[in-house]
């Protein structure tokens, strides 16, 4: 799934509910094993990736992202490995005591490549500075606003003359992400997206309009769950495009705490 959103926070500033439920149960909502529909006390999330080609056989290469969860259920840790094994990226990610997000460092080689550290006022994200690998401030953000999950919906980006970079409107089903739009720097909007979910709230279809170098390009990808574990997690997805050809195979392997 394409999350655009994210990509606006630099990889992670903030990710009728069918689940309302099941949330209801939780006093804490701003977890990221709630905001990434994950049941359970869960420890760890493996993903291997396989792409397919065009006559459906999987190629030899492959991606693996490895996400550590605390016991309260915040992500404090994310690799990406290529198919050698080799990492290519890792994160680490801290919260503040309510469990708000507080800062994101993205290493790459072994070298931060960037930094983002939010701001917190009365339990609500009222900014946030971006740093380049240098630790050098690059830009900042303003005009958030959250919902209930914690999860941030709407804002802007910053360049460090104040010129507006991007803004970014989202939407969310609770905790569940089903679309939204952003801007650039020039004001014309560079995304589109709109997203189908199922009955557990996960996405079964997927439709992205995005502008690049002034040409629009528009993707419809749906998605099929094969397999799942005792606590109802998802183990394996396949991904189709709009002909209805499996471009790529998700499996998760998860882990648990001990209860």
């Amino acid at each position: 799934m394409k999350k655009l959103f994210i990509l606006i926070f630099a990889a992670g500033l903030f990710s009728c509910n069918s689940e309302k439920k099941k949330t209801e149960t939780v006093a804490v909502k701003n977890t990221d094993l709630i905001q990434q529909n994950l049941q359970g006390k869960i420890q760890g999330v493996t993903e291997a990736t396989y792409a397919m080609d065009s006559l459906g056989n999987i190629k030899s290469d492959s991606t693996f992202a490895i996400s550590s969860y605390d016991e309260k259920g915040y992500q404090v840790k994310s690799i990406t490995k290529d198919s050698s094994g080799k990492i290519t990226m890792e994160q680490t990610m801290s919260h503040n005591a309510d469990g708000s997000f507080a800062e994101l460092v993205t290493m790459k080689n072994g070298k931060q490549f960037n930094k983002l550290i939010t701001e917190v006022k009365d339990g609500k994200y009222n900014g946030g500075k971006a740093y380049d690998s240098t630790s050098e401030q690059t830009g900042y953000y303003t005009d958030l606003k959250q919902n209930e999950y914690g999860i941030v919906y709407e804002g802007r980006k910053h360049d460090m003359n104040g010129k507006v970079v991007n803004t970014f409107t989202m939407k969310y089903d609770g905790p569940h992400f089903t679309g939204g739009t952003s801007t650039d720097s020039t004001g014309k909007t560079d995304y589109t997206g709109s997203v189908k979910l199922n009955e557990k709230g996960d996405p079964i279809e997927e439709s992205t309009t995005t502008l690049q170098k002034g040409v629009s390009k528009t993707e419809v990808t749906t998605y099929k769950y094969e397999s799942a574990d005792e606590k109802g997690n998802w183990l394996q997805r396949t991904t189709y495009n709009d002909k209805g050809k499996a471009t790529k195979i998700l499996k998760r392997t998860i882990s648990y705490y001990k209860d």
